[in-house]
């Protein structure tokens, strides 16, 4: 059960071995989430979205098969009222200004302590739209001074 009683958020990882591990370690700090499935692979990361319907989607950017702004991109046309957040190490403003064209929740990133990333994610079940705030001001710094 989650915090305040209601069942827990089923939440599927697609991310690269080290990824999923660490994204383990950040929903074991969570009791509102339950992990329902997880995968390095794109097409298989879709499948199981369209499959069990997860309440929270965490995507890397890099997957085996197609891209996790791939998997993003259809995850949020098939599922449009749940949360599809990038969670990756890659910090690259093009996969930022691609991953807002399309719509994503959030995109966060992994080279900020279990605890924090954690925190961040509660925020966007909470309804928030959260981004890693200096990565997001690189990005606009390169749309103003390119």
């Amino acid at each position: 059960m989650g915090m305040d009683g209601a069942q827990p958020v089923r939440t599927l990882i697609a991310a690269t071995a080290d990824g999923c591990a660490f994204l383990r370690e950040v929903l074991a700090q969570m009791p509102e989430t339950k992990l329902i499935a997880e995968t390095a692979d794109g097409r298989i990361a879709l499948e199981q979205i369209r499959r069990m319907h997860p309440g929270l989607i965490l995507l890397d950017i890099s997957l085996e098969q197609m891209t996790g702004l791939a998997v993003a991109r259809q995850a949020i046309r098939d599922l449009p009222d749940t949360p599809v957040v990038i969670v990756s190490a890659i910090d690259e403003p093009a996969y930022l200004l691609e991953a807002l064209r399309i719509g994503v929740t959030g995109y966060l990133l992994t080279t900020i302590p279990a605890h924090d990333l954690a925190c961040s994610i509660r925020r966007i079940l909470a309804g928030e739209t959260l981004f890693d705030m200096a990565f997001a001001m690189r990005t606009l710094q390169t749309l103003i001074m390119p």
